[in-house]
């Protein structure tokens, strides 16, 4: 990939990253006067992922963009390696504090699978009656158990055939 292309990459995914944490923030999920987004692990979050994904298409024989599905599961296991959301307190009070990172990862990889579903910044399926306990459990999965990146593409790639399947064949970086 070219410099320039890296660099537009990185703006994007940066964006993507910086606007699911002011959306839960915005939407009163986390308290950006508790947890800040840390500019530094953000960068490394974008950074890992451009590499994992790197290999991810090597590996496969990809030869151009990767499925939503696949962007979702790498950028969810990236910003769980560097985990950017650090907290500005000495002691946590509630499960969402906890778990925060587990949290904007699985929203974010969300939003990535929903890029062309989302109606005025709201995925529909965050109301349904299933969401939440397998919202509860994903977060288990990824705080206290093991996983791959291919894994948790499958997770999306799963949610995208339910809820998302025009977004299936869709392509990004």
């Amino acid at each position: 990939m070219e410099q320039k292309d890296l660099d537009e990459l990185r703006q994007k995914r940066m964006r993507m990253l910086l606007g699911t944490w002011d959306a839960l923030v915005k939407h009163n999920k986390l308290d950006a006067e508790r947890l800040t987004m840390s500019p530094p692990l953000a960068n490394e979050v974008i950074e890992y992922y451009i590499a994992d994904n790197t290999a991810l298409k090597e590996r496969y024989r990809i030869k151009d963009r990767i499925q939503l599905h696949k962007v979702a599961g790498l950028t969810t296991s990236a910003i769980l390696r560097f985990r950017p959301i650090i907290p500005l307190v000495h002691e946590f009070n509630s499960y969402v504090e906890i778990y925060a990172n587990e949290i904007l990862a699985i929203y974010h990889g969300l939003a990535i699978c929903g890029e062309f579903a989302v109606a005025n910044g709201h995925l529909k399926m965050i109301d349904e009656d299933w969401f939440e306990p397998w919202m509860r459990n994903f977060v288990y999965l990824l705080h206290h158990r093991n996983y791959t990146s291919e894994g948790l593409i499958f997770v999306y790639e799963t949610i995208c055939r339910l809820k998302f399947p025009s977004n299936l064949d869709k392509r990004s970086d």
